[in-house]
């Protein structure tokens, strides 16, 4: 797993997703998109993880998000929303989820969510009046 996982400050340079250049440009392109936007990348999130997950271990049950989201939302109501994705639940638990997955598929998936985000913000940008 990453090392850092706080965000002590929007501009720290401390982030746990600073550490990789591409998972970096497509967080701050999502902090900077319309909340309509941040809730579909983060469904996308979710999917790409259960995606991956699956594919590493085919047969294997992949274990069910419920444990995971109790955990989280007891989490974020002790830091009180002090990273910018914690104020929108669907969001925060997306990134939760990546940032417990192992740094390995970590690697692996960031790729395909960098290029997610990337093309549903496009999207955005070319819907707007």
């Amino acid at each position: 797993m990453t090392a850092f996982k706080e965000d002590p400050s929007p501009n720290s340079g401390n982030r746990w997703y600073d550490n990789d250049p591409a998972l970096h440009r497509a967080m701050e392109q999502l902090r900077n998109a319309p909340d309509n936007y941040q809730a579909q990348v983060a469904l996308n999130i979710i999917k790409i993880i259960v995606e991956h997950q699956m594919e590493e271990e085919p047969g294997e049950p992949i274990q069910p998000l419920d444990n995971t989201l109790p955990r989280q939302r007891s989490y974020d109501e002790h830091r009180q929303h002090r990273r910018w994705y914690d104020v929108h639940e669907t969001l925060s638990s997306a990134i939760q989820l990546l940032m417990d997955s192992p740094e390995d598929l970590q690697k692996r998936m960031i790729p395909s969510i960098a290029q997610m985000i990337d093309t549903t913000l496009s999207r955005s940008l070319d819907s707007s009046p």
